[in-house]
């Protein structure tokens, strides 16, 4: 059988298989069908592991001294996060030396790395600019078991990083709800007195326009309707401040709400997981977080219904002769 046949043998596995697995699977049934190359020499299949990487070399060495083959890793890193990688290499070597250069489309322009290293029994020693690598003679599945491993490590720290990042966010949620309950009787002192001005400045603001339009009707008298037209506007203009000063209110307190259920979302999700089962802490302190933001929303929405209504009700122009008359057909 030749090396062309088996080549073609790969070619024919699924698409779904990835073309990098394909050319090694060619590569192991090579070895397969000249044992000579597996049984002497560089030619076989060397693993190295470490809690953080896991790479295997597959190596095919001629008669000659050339050298093919392909490199597979993986490495996790502090996050959690892995990366995989695989690289064809081609060079040469003897019984005891060897040397390999990495091709691969996805390295940058110039020339590709190098390793060197040497060959004593079954353990490959590679060294590059900036590291060294031992490889052991191995398997496939032995790179596959150290694949799994990193895997699995790569679930455990990224629950545990979830876990973590719950914590603190259930952390920052009660210290933004604690400082919404801190802030809401200073907000209803000055939603109070907005309510007083409100009062005083409409009040106002009414007088001095019925003075303006019975003055306006007086002979000699439109002088002082102007001035009187004048100061009903300058109420207008303090009302207008009363509304910006309630309108900022609602903003910034419409800023916490909104930055405390961002948070309280975040950590909803993460508890998410665990809606079948018995939640982890952290999620029954959201529970009761989440109740707590909503009755402190509802009860600062209840402030602002208040001056709204406040607002409303001193804006109605009620002349005094027309409160009394009203007071009158009451009794």
């Amino acid at each position: 059988m030749t090396t062309a046949h088996l080549i073609g043998i790969a070619r024919a596995i699924p698409r779904r298989i990835e073309a990098s697995r394909a050319i090694l699977l060619a590569l192991i049934l090579t070895v397969i069908a000249a044992p000579s190359f597996a049984q002497s020499g560089l030619s076989g299949t060397y693993v190295s592991a470490s809690p953080r990487s896991a790479e295997m070399i597959f190596l095919v060495q001629t008669p000659d001294g050339r050298i093919t083959g392909r490199l597979e890793s993986m490495t996790l890193d502090e996050t959690g996060k892995t990366a995989s990688s695989s690289f064809t290499v081609e060079g040469a070597g003897d019984g005891s030396t060897v040397m390999l250069t990495i091709r691969s489309t996805l390295l940058s322009l110039g020339s590709p790395p190098s390793l060197s290293g040497a060959f004593d029994g079954d353990v490959l020693n590679l060294s590059w600019q900036g590291g060294h690598r031992a490889y052991r003679r191995g398997t496939a599945e032995q790179y596959r078991a150290a694949v799994v491993d990193l895997e699995r490590r790569s679930d455990q720290i990224s629950a545990q990083t979830a876990h973590a990042t719950a914590m603190e966010n259930l952390a920052r949620l009660t210290a933004n709800l604690d400082g919404i309950e801190a802030r809401i009787p200073a907000l209803q002192d000055q939603l109070a007195n907005a309510a007083g001005r409100y009062q005083r400045l409409y009040s106002r603001m009414h007088n001095r326009r019925r003075a303006q339009a019975i003055l306006s009707n007086s002979p000699g008298q439109s002088a002082t309707a102007i001035g009187a037209s004048a100061e009903a506007q300058s109420y207008v203009m303090d009302i207008n401040t009363v509304d910006l000063e309630v309108v900022q209110h609602r903003s910034d307190m419409r800023w916490e709400f909104g930055s405390a259920r961002a948070i309280a979302a975040s950590v909803d999700t993460y508890c998410a997981g665990f809606r079948a089962t018995v939640g982890p802490p952290v999620c029954v302190g959201l529970a009761d977080q989440k109740r707590r933001l909503e009755r402190l929303s509802i009860a600062v929405q209840t402030e602002f219904e208040a001056i709204e209504a406040a607002a409303h009700e001193a804006s109605i122009d009620v002349p005094p002769g027309r409160r009394l008359i009203n007071n009158l057909t009451r009794r």
